[in-house]
């Protein structure tokens, strides 16, 4: 036998294998990063506060032998641990901060499970077969809130990333990374005068009318708008007492969209909603543009295709789901380099559950979703060995990524 077919049989039989050698490798840190997922769900910390879910993440992959950089790129609760040399170089993402009032209602502590799982597997993968490469769990925080995934990008932190890999809880079917709309968040304030609502409201300039004629307005531009974008808002300042005409007043807003020349058109419309409100009750309008704008997100196709195939494989049940009109920083990684944000169901066979709630809070600590959480991290880990280890997929993803060389 030649030594050519010695490699290519034993590249065989070790593929065939490999999921019993993963499964083993999970086995001796499932424990401890159930028990990170579930003190992560139990302590949750809004978006740019998550400083224990930053922490033990950190503590967790360098006792594993990452070499671990806290405080990344300035900020203080993102991190970035590496293993491993040179190029190829894979990307987990994690993500774990939670929700107002309803904890980890998103699920993300179970992203960071995933991200944890996938780079302690790949690691022990480059180290037991001799492959060449790199593989980084990185923490981005505040996904809910302000987007830091964008400032990292903007920082650098993706320029010498080959493939990014991620994997997002689910209420609906275990599936591909699928297109998302981009976002655009507004904060809202009008400013009037102050006046006795009863004995002299003449002398007032009403802002929360202003505000309520804003919200009106938006209601009848819905109705141009086409079925794949979404006007939402909420007050979060109506004033301070029926009898004093409020002298301020504000709101917040969000639009989305699935075309970025679209969404900036919506901007402007929405700006001058803003202005005619304010104009048709004397007020004056501050409209602030939120950082950060979040791109509509476009999935690989080879990694979507490979991801599915490993759902299957593991017994996810997984479907083939249309475009969605969620949004998130991860939009902004797929115009860097290859990337994927798939979705594993948590939820089970429980009916009217739904992401953002504190049911699904619920979920995302269950034995289910942990169990689901562990395969998801298996699959991207695959995913991110057979990049590494195949020139043919390599190329295969590379002429999926739409926006140029990489």
């Amino acid at each position: 036998m030649s030594n050519r077919l010695r490699k290519e049989t034993a590249g065989k039989i070790f593929m065939e294998t490999l999921k019993e050698v993963l499964g083993a490798c999970y086995k001796v840190h499932a424990k401890e990063i159930e028990d990170l997922v579930i003190q992560i769900h139990d302590h949750p910390e809004l978006s740019g506060e998550e400083e224990l879910a930053a922490r033990v993440q950190a503590d967790f992959l360098e006792s594993r032998g990452f070499e671990v950089k806290r405080n990344y790129k300035g900020l203080n609760t993102a991190f970035a641990a590496t293993a491993g040399e040179g190029r190829p170089h894979i990307c987990f993402m994690s993500e774990y901060d939670a929700l107002p009032g309803m904890g980890h209602g998103c699920g993300h502590n179970l992203i960071a499970g995933v991200a944890l799982g996938a780079g302690v597997l790949l690691k022990q993968l480059l180290s037991d077969q001799g492959v060449k490469g790199r593989v980084t769990v990185m923490g981005t925080p505040a996904e809910e809130k302000r987007g830091c995934k964008i400032d990292l990008i903007e920082a650098g932190a993706l320029k010498d990333v080959d493939i990014v890999l991620m994997a997002h809880p689910s209420n609906r079917a275990t599936s591909q990374s699928v297109e998302e709309s981009g976002i655009m968040q507004f904060a809202v304030r009008f400013s009037g005068k102050s006046a006795h609502a009863a004995a002299a409201p003449e002398d007032g300039l009403n802002a929360l009318d202003a505000v309520r004629l804003l919200f009106c307005g938006v209601d009848a531009w819905r109705q141009q708008l086409p079925e794949t974008c979404r006007v939402h808002g909420v007050i979060t300042d109506g004033g301070v007492a029926p009898n004093i005409i409020p002298d301020s007043a504000a709101a917040d807003f969000y639009l989305r969209a699935f075309d970025m020349d679209f969404l900036l058109s919506m901007k402007t419309r929405f700006e001058n909603i803003a202005q005619g409100a304010a104009l048709m009750t004397g007020t004056t309008a501050l409209v602030e543009t939120v950082k950060h704008t979040y791109k509509p997100g476009k999935p690989n196709r080879e990694l979507n295709q490979a991801f599915m195939k490993l759902a299957g494989e593991y017994g996810m049940a997984p479907e083939w789901l249309e475009r969605s009109r969620a949004s998130s920083d991860f939009g902004d990684v797929t115009y860097e380099v290859p990337a994927i944000h798939g979705f594993f169901n948590i939820t089970g066979q429980a009916k009217g559950i739904t992401i953002h709630s504190k049911e699904f809070a619920g979920c995302a600590a269950s034995p289910f979703a942990l169990g689901q959480m562990e395969k998801t991290a298996k699959i991207l880990s695959e995913i991110g060995y057979r990049y590494l280890t195949s020139e043919d997929f390599r190329k295969k993803v590379k002429d999926a990524f739409p926006f140029g060389s990489i």
